[in-house]
């Protein structure tokens, strides 16, 4: 059968019943004291940040520059896109990795926890393809260069990630090293790449909760804990974010082969959690 993955549609697997629990007994979000944003009081979403700062959050501070492709319980994958001489407000982060899809020439300054610039503005420049991991802290960006850059970064929220052990786990890293590469990591995240020629497939491995985005490709097909018998062919759409949980039956236990068209090549962000 042939699919197409919406980001509304893979969101309902959310629905579903946790079957690993939860990394903490109720998610931030779901108290009433916390569910409004103190600077808006007519917010009625799920509080994801808190910054000392007072500063908000990137999306809704630059809702043109930033936006959100994909996301899940605990995590979100953002794109920004900055044309040359663009410039965003400033805004405040959690730590975030990173990776550039289209590097460039980038202009920061760091704003204090107050909220205050410490104008020290410092201009650096980026390749494509570099996937830096940048802590918490409030800044501002500015693109002094002459081509569009365009970064994707993953980042934690309030809401609580689903976490639990996974029997006899099998790592995509070690079974399919041709295909699959670890880029960065820290102690929450892993900053991964797969790529995939035409026909090709791989072995049976297990995902942790991760967010896709894809970089290169038209269709995959996705054996479902490995069954080829439970085949399901996707197509995709060239950079667009994928959210893949774990406690969704595609995602967490599978092999996949390449039946598009064109080299796969997906980069994704998953949690070691």
């Amino acid at each position: 059968a042939q699919a197409q993955f919406h980001r509304s549609a893979s969101l309902s697997y959310f629905t579903q019943k946790q079957t690993m629990g939860q990394c903490c007994e109720t998610p931030a979000a779901a108290s009433s004291d916390v569910n409004v944003d103190p600077m808006d009081e007519k917010q009625t979403q799920p509080k994801l940040f808190d910054f000392k700062s007072g500063l908000r959050d990137c999306c809704v501070t630059c809702p043109n520059k930033y936006k959100v492709v994909a996301e899940l319980p605990g995590a979100r994958l953002v794109e920004m896109i900055l044309a040359p001489g663009g410039e965003d407000q400033p805004h405040d982060h959690p730590g975030h990795s990173m990776y550039f899809v289209e590097g460039g020439k980038l202009s920061i300054t760091d704003y204090d926890e107050t909220g205050k610039s410490k104008n020290n503005a410092h201009e650096v420049e980026i390749p494509t393809g570099a996937t830096p991991i940048f802590p918490a802290g409030p800044h501002q960006v500015k693109n002094v260069g002459t081509t569009t850059v365009k970064v994707v970064f993953v980042e934690p929220t309030l809401m609580c990630l689903p976490c639990g052990s996974v029997t006899d786990y099998i790592s995509p890293f070690k079974v399919a090293p041709e295909c699959y590469k670890i880029l960065a990591e820290d102690d929450n995240w892993i900053t991964g790449m797969m790529t995939m020629d035409v026909g090709a497939s791989d072995p049976v491995h297990h995902h942790k909760d991760h967010l896709i985005y894809v970089l290169e490709g038209d269709s995959v097909t996705i054996n479902v804990g490995g069954d080829e018998a439970a085949a399901m062919t996707v197509a995709l759409e060239k950079f667009s974010g994928i959210p893949a949980p774990m406690n969704a039956p595609p995602f967490a236990k599978h092999s996949l082969k390449n039946s598009g068209k064109s080299a796969l090549k997906l980069l994704f962000f998953e949690t070691k959690n």
